[in-house]
C-alpha cells in the first residue's frame, strides 16, 4: 500500500479494505483512499462494517515506542464504531478483522502480513514478539498508512460493495440463513421475502413481529445462530493442563484440505468445523505447549495427538489445499489421525494426557 498524497486542509480521511478470496483464507486486500472535506469531527479512529458479516476487529499501533494490540471490537453490518479515542498521531496503524463463529461456512478474514499478539477474549497486549511463548495467540494484521489529524475511518467491504444501508440489510439476511430460514440470496435489498423471514423469526422467539431491522434483532439472530452451531460440527476438547493448538484435515469438492491452528485452552472446547458433518472420515492433529512455548514430554513422549495420515501445515494460521509435495511448496508435512465419525452430524475429539 502506498501512502496517499497529503491534503493539508483536510482533517479527516477514510480508508477501505475489500474482502476477497475464499473461505477460511487470509484474504487479499484491495485498498483505496477517499478523502473528505474538512469538517468538525470527533477525534477517533473508527471501523465501519460494509459487509454482510458480523465482524470481530482489532487494531495495533505504536505508543511511546512500544507496540500495542487491542481488541476485540464487534461491529454489526452497516455500523461504525470507534476503536481508538483521540487524535490520529501516527502515520501507520495495523488492522485485522474476522467474521464471528456464528456464521455458517468458514471464517472470513481481513488480514495481511504483519504479526501481532491476540487472545480469544478482550485484550490490550504490549509487544508483538514471541506471542505463543507468552501464552498469546497471533494474527496477521494489514498495514494502514494514515495522515495525522483529527480522525480516520477504515471500512471493511465485500466484492458486492454494499453501501452501509445495504450492508445492514445483507447482514440480517445472512443471519436469517444462519438460522435456517430459506432466502434465495444475500443482496442487501429489503424485499418481501426478507420481511416475512424476519417476522417469522420474531414470532419464533415470542417477539412482536414488526419486521423492523434493529440492533436488538441482530443480537437475537446472533444468539440463534450460535445455538445452531452448537448442535453440529467437529470440536476439540482439551482435558489437559496445557494450552493446545489443533488442526483438521478433510476432503472437499476441490480435493483434500487442511486448516489450523485452533487455540484450545485447558478445560475448554473449540469448534474446528462448523455446520453438519458431511463426510464420514476426518483427520485431526493437536499438540500441547507449556509456558515456554515448548511441547511438554510426559512419560517419555511428547504430548502430541496425531497419526500417520500426512497433511500439509505451517507454523502460522493456514488453510492449505492438497496434501502432496508439502515440503516442495515450502510447507511442513504433519501426521494426522484419521477419525471415523460414523456419519454423525456432530463429533467431539477429546484430548487427554497420559499418566506420568
Amino acid at each position: 500500500m502506498s501512502k496517499p498524497a497529503a491534503y493539508p486542509n483536510e482533517s479527516s480521511a477514510r480508508h477501505r479494505l475489500s474482502l476477497t478470496g475464499s473461505i477460511a483464507a487470509a484474504f487479499a486486500l484491495a485498498v483505496s483512499f477517499l478523502f473528505l472535506a474538512a469538517a468538525p469531527a470527533k477525534a477517533d479512529y473508527k471501523f465501519c462494517n460494509a459487509t454482510s458479516y458480523v465482524l470481530k476487529s482489532a487494531i495495533a499501533y505504536q505508543s511511546d515506542g512500544e507496540w500495542k494490540s487491542q481488541g476485540w471490537h464487534q461491529i454489526l453490518p452497516g455500523n461504525c464504531a470507534p476503536v481508538l479515542r483521540g487524535d490520529i498521531t501516527e502515520e501507520m496503524y495495523y488492522v485485522f478483522a474476522r467474521s464471528i463463529a456464528a456464521h455458517k461456512g468458514g471464517t472470513k478474514y481481513f488480514s495481511g502480513n504483519e504479526r501481532f499478539c491476540t487472545v480469544p477474549g478482550d485484550f490490550l497486549i504490549e509487544g508483538r514478539e514471541t506471542c505463543v511463548a507468552r501464552g498469546y495467540d497471533a494474527h496477521h494484521f494489514t498495514k494502514v498508512d494514515t495522515k495525522p489529524g483529527k480522525d480516520w475511518t477504515t471500512t471493511f467491504s465485500e466484492p458486492r460493495d454494499y453501501s452501509i444501508k445495504q450492508a445492514k440489510i445483507a447482514g440480517i439476511q445472512r443471519l436469517l440463513i444462519d438460522n435456517e430460514y430459506k432466502l434465495n440470496r444475500v443482496d442487501g435489498y429489503d424485499g418481501r421475502n426478507t420481511t416475512r423471514a424476519i417476522m417469522s423469526f420474531q414470532r419464533s422467539i415470542n417477539v412482536k413481529p414488526d419486521g423492523d431491522i434493529s440492533d436488538a434483532l441482530f443480537e437475537q439472530l446472533i444468539a440463534g445462530a450460535e445455538q445452531n452451531q452448537r448442535k453440529a460440527g467437529l470440536s476439540f476438547c482439551n482435558q489437559t493442563e496445557y494450552l493446545v493448538w489443533a488442526a483438521v484435515g478433510y476432503e472437499t469438492d476441490r480435493g483434500p484440505e487442511s486448516s489450523g491452528w485452533i487455540r484450545v485452552e485447558p478445560g475448554a472446547c473449540e469448534k474446528a468445523i462448523k455446520g453438519q458433518l458431511k463426510k464420514r472420515d476426518y483427520f485431526t492433529y493437536a499438540e500441547a505447549v507449556d509456558e515456554n512455548g515448548l511441547i511438554p514430554v510426559i512419560g517419555g513422549r511428547e504430548l502430541i495427538w496425531g497419526g500417520d495420515a500426512p497433511f500439509c501445515t505451517k507454523p502460522t494460521r493456514f488453510q492449505i489445499q492438497g496434501r502432496e509435495r508439502c515440503v516442495e511448496r515450502g510447507l511442513d508435512t504433519t501426521g494426522f489421525k484419521r477419525i471415523d465419525t460414523g456419519e454423525k452430524l456432530i463429533w467431539q475429539e477429546t484430548l487427554t494426557a497420559p499418566a506420568p
